[in-house]
């Protein structure tokens, strides 16, 4: 009998383990999405960071040779000049966008797409000089 009663506590354990592991599982799939959405959102928005905000902020961006493009955008979030370095950087890469080294003025009235056209527009430019 007391073998029976061993056995019944081990099963009800493992079911609330279960329903535990479940619960936890779907909790990090709603918080999966929700920041997918919103990384997906701030990636593809034309809205500068200013219309949150009642001020704007000026920026003299330094972009050096080999300078990764995350690091840059992880720079410009830290000023206040875009929202997120992370979307800066997938942007990069979805739009295809090079960054030329030297020094750059960029503002949050602008969004982190812009921006990046911009900096992309200098590459282009840039590479033309270099073209005979």
């Amino acid at each position: 009998m007391a073998g029976r009663k061993k056995n019944a506590n081990k099963e009800d354990l493992f079911h609330y383990l279960k329903i535990a592991a479940a619960v936890l599982f779907l909790v990090f799939l709603f918080l999966a999405g929700f920041f997918g959405f919103r990384l997906g959102q701030m990636v593809f928005s034309d809205e500068p960071l200013t219309t949150t905000r009642d001020t704007h902020v000026s920026y003299d961006l330094k972009v050096e040779k080999g300078e990764n493009v995350l690091m840059i955008g992880i720079d410009l979030e830290r000023h206040g000049v875009i929202e997120s370095g992370l979307a800066f950087y997938i942007q990069s890469k979805v739009y295809k966008c090079r960054i030329e080294p030297g020094t750059y003025t960029v503002n949050s009235k602008r969004s982190s797409k812009d921006i990046l056209k911009d900096l992309n527009q200098a590459y282009l430019d840039a590479q033309r000089e270099k073209t005979p």
